[in-house]
């Protein structure tokens, strides 16, 4: 029955976590707020993103690896992760104690996933899962992205992007781009 439970909560963590990351990323990240008016380090957050991130990668998706410290825009930051979780975990915890450390531990892995695949999309290196279909799925779907910067906010967990209508569908164009860029196949003469 337990272990049923932990399931239970695991599931519901990374669905609570995809809807966050969904949010933080389009209102937090692309969006002036309320936040980034009126407090220095929102407004960094979203000028590292939405104007230097999206701006760099806005013409190619991604090129050569960058020395450790200067990948900011690209990282998050895992040792923060279970304090930034921690409204929810709150939460959560007036719930279910053992749930609510499970929802802070999936936060925290995303994170970490977030800063190993995201890094390895723009700044590509010999990683042992760039050739997994399930990090194909997440770079092709974040290249949609940055194709279309309203869409296809999830990162980590693509589950949020559908539920609420921000997925992307690409279209033949996209498609042939999307191959030349991240793969190399039918490199065209023109920019995508």
């Amino acid at each position: 029955m337990l272990i049923l439970q932990l399931a239970g909560w695991l599931v519901l963590s990374c669905v609570l976590t995809s809807f966050i990351e969904h949010q933080v990323h389009a209102r937090l990240m692309h969006k002036r707020n309320y936040f980034s008016d009126r407090s220095a380090k929102y407004k960094r957050v979203f000028e590292a993103h939405a104007m230097v991130h999206h701006k760099h990668y806005s013409k190619i998706f991604s090129d050569e690896p960058v020395p450790v410290g200067e990948d900011q825009e690209i990282r998050l930051t895992v040792r923060k992760a279970p304090m930034k979780s921690l409204p929810v975990t709150i939460l959560l915890a007036l719930i279910w104690w053992p749930g609510a450390i499970v929802f802070m531990g999936v936060m925290t892995l995303h994170h970490w996933i977030w800063n190993k695949i995201h890094l390895q999309m723009h700044k590509p290196e010999e990683r042992v899962f760039k050739n997994w279909s399930a990090y194909k799925f997440l770079a092709e779907y974040h290249w949609l992205h940055h194709r279309y910067p309203n869409k296809n906010f999830n990162v980590v967990f693509p589950f949020a992007d559908y539920v609420l209508g921000t997925c992307a569908c690409p279209n033949q164009a996209d498609l042939d781009c999307m191959r030349e860029q991240l793969y190399g196949i039918g490199a065209s003469k023109q920019p995508c």
